[in-house]
C-alpha cells in the first residue's frame, strides 16, 4: 500500500536529461501542446485565460502558455521542480512573473488560488497514493465550462509491454503498480476507468490522445536512427486515431466541466 505521494526532488536533475531533454520528451512535448491548441480554440481566440499547471515539472508548458499572452500559476510539489521553472521563465521571459507555489495539488484550494479557466495535471495523477480523490478536489478549482488537461501513464499499454518483452508472468499478475521511491508509477489507469470518472463528476470529455504510440515500442537502434521531427510527425498522425491512441506510454484527455 502506497502511503504518500511521490516527490521528484530526488531526480529533478535525471529528470530534466533524460526526460525532459530527450526525444521522447520532445515527442511528449509537441503531442500534447498541438492536442491542446486543437482542443482549445480560445488559448489562441479571445481574451486571455487563468490556467493552473498543477504539478508544473519544469515549466515549459506553462512557459508556452504565458507566451500566448495567458496568465499561469504554476505549483509543484517538488521545490526544485518550481525552482526549475523560476529559472526558466526568468531566462527565457524575464517580463514575466508568474505566481508559483511549492505546494501539492491537495494544498491548493479554492479560497487559497481561486478558479480557473484551464487546469493542466500531466503526468502526475498516476504518482499519488489516492489518486482519485486528489483529481476530484482538484476539479473544483476549475469554473464552470472550464477545461482540464489531463495527461496520466497509460496501465493498458504498460500491459502491452511487458507482454511483448516477455513478462508474461508480470503482466498477468497484474500486479504493475511500482513501490515507493521507484520509477514505476504507483497507478497506472486505464482510459476507460479515468473517463468514468469525469462522467460521475459531469466533466464531457472533449478529445483523446495517445502520447507516444509508436516511438516507445521501436526498437533502441530504430529509435536513434529516426529524427526527432519524422517522429513527432508519425506520432501526430496516429495519436488521436482508433486504435491507435490506445497504446499511448501516456493518455492526454481534454474534458469541460459541465457541474453546476
Amino acid at each position: 500500500m502506497i502511503q504518500s505521494d511521490r516527490n521528484f526532488d530526488d531526480l529533478t536533475e535525471r529528470f530534466a536529461r533524460n526526460i525532459y531533454g530527450s526525444a521522447k520528451g520532445e515527442v511528449r512535448l509537441a503531442i500534447v501542446w498541438q492536442h491542446l491548441l486543437d482542443t482549445c480554440p480560445q488559448l489562441l481566440e479571445g481574451k486571455p485565460l487563468r490556467i493552473l499547471d498543477a504539478g508544473c515539472g519544469l515549466g515549459q508548458m506553462a512557459l508556452k502558455l504565458a507566451e500566448l499572452g495567458h496568465t499561469v500559476v504554476l505549483a509543484d510539489a517538488s521545490e526544485k521542480m518550481v525552482a526549475a521553472s523560476r529559472q526558466l521563465f526568468a531566462q527565457e521571459m524575464p517580463e514575466c512573473l508568474p505566481q508559483m507555489l511549492h505546494a501539492p495539488v491537495q494544498m491548493l484550494s479554492v479560497e487559497s488560488v481561486g478558479q480557473f479557466d484551464l487546469v493542466l495535471f500531466h503526468a502526475v495523477l498516476e504518482w499519488l497514493a489516492e489518486p482519485k480523490e486528489t483529481l476530484q478536489q482538484l476539479l473544483t478549482l476549475i469554473k464552470s465550462e472550464g477545461t482540464l488537461s489531463l495527461m496520466f501513464y497509460n496501465r493498458d499499454a504498460l500491459i502491452f509491454r511487458n507482454l511483448i518483452r516477455g513478462n508474461w508472468r508480470k503482466a498477468e499478475s497484474d500486479q504493475l503498480q511500482g513501490e515507493a521511491g521507484g520509477l514505476t508509477p504507483y497507478h497506472p489507469l486505464t482510459l476507460e476507468e479515468v473517463q468514468g470518472w469525469l462522467a460521475t463528476w459531469q466533466f464531457e470529455v472533449l478529445s483523446r490522445a495517445g502520447v507516444r504510440v509508436i516511438y516507445d515500442y521501436m526498437d533502441r537502434k530504430m529509435r536513434e536512427s529516426r529524427a526527432t521531427e519524422e517522429v513527432v510527425r508519425i506520432e501526430m498522425k496516429y495519436a488521436r486515431q482508433e486504435p491507435y491512441l490506445h497504446m499511448g506510454r501516456y493518455l492526454h484527455v481534454i474534458a469541460t466541466n459541465h457541474s453546476s
